[in-house]
């Protein structure tokens, strides 16, 4: 089994939506997977509550922080893919989290406060000596999300397509779905990419 954890220590950056597009893309791509909420606002988890289709799956309870370790152990052989919601934040137990990664994704809006504040998360996770990747989430389509890519690009590896900024990713958070099960191709193209990319680095 792989596990993501998707981590930013900037509130706001789009991990609760990455983990849901990317967890119901991975089950469309016959992936089992595990979903675990460790953000306290549980956001995640009411999203999968919310949800009529019985993949990707969760726990009846998510794991305690000091007991992902375990979590993870007991899912082997179950399930192919784990992902990690995490919350904006850097609670002692983070280090935890993301040492029990295969892949690290770092969210970050194309914004100069984003872009100041992911420094904290690359240095988390080079401690943690886990391989990373940016993704850039929210994107306008304007100068602003190119420069963002390259002074990322500076740091580490970045997704090669963006997750534009789409009432669609709001809309399927109050639905239960993901938005390669809507009728927004554009939206459904741009997650199975970030997803195939995802999936090249953890086959790589």
């Amino acid at each position: 089994m792989k596990t993501i954890v998707i981590a930013a220590q900037k509130g706001g950056a789009g991990k609760t939506t990455l983990a849901r597009n990317l967890a119901v893309a991975a089950s469309h791509d016959n992936y089992t997977v595990l979903c675990l909420d460790l953000d306290p606002q549980s956001s995640l988890r009411s999203w999968w509550e919310g949800r009529e289709a019985d993949t990707p799956s969760m726990l009846d309870r998510d794991p305690a922080p000091h007991s992902i370790r375990t979590t993870l152990n007991a899912a082997q052989g179950q399930f192919d893919l784990c992902i990690i919601d995490t919350p904006p934040a850097a609670p002692e137990w983070l280090s935890e989290a993301l040492g029990a990664a295969d892949l690290v994704l770092i969210p970050v809006r194309p914004s100069p406060d984003d872009l100041r504040a992911v420094g904290a998360t690359i240095a988390a996770v080079n401690t943690a000596c886990v391989p990373f990747a940016f993704a850039l989430s929210q994107t306008p389509r304007a100068k602003i999300t190119d420069e963002a890519a390259r002074i990322l690009a500076q740091h580490g590896r970045v997704a090669p397509v963006n997750i534009v900024q789409r009432v669609i990713y709001a809309e399927t958070g109050a639905t239960g779905q993901g938005v390669t099960e809507t009728s927004d191709d554009k939206a459904r193209a741009e997650i199975i990419s970030v997803w195939n990319y995802v999936k090249g680095i953890l086959n790589g």
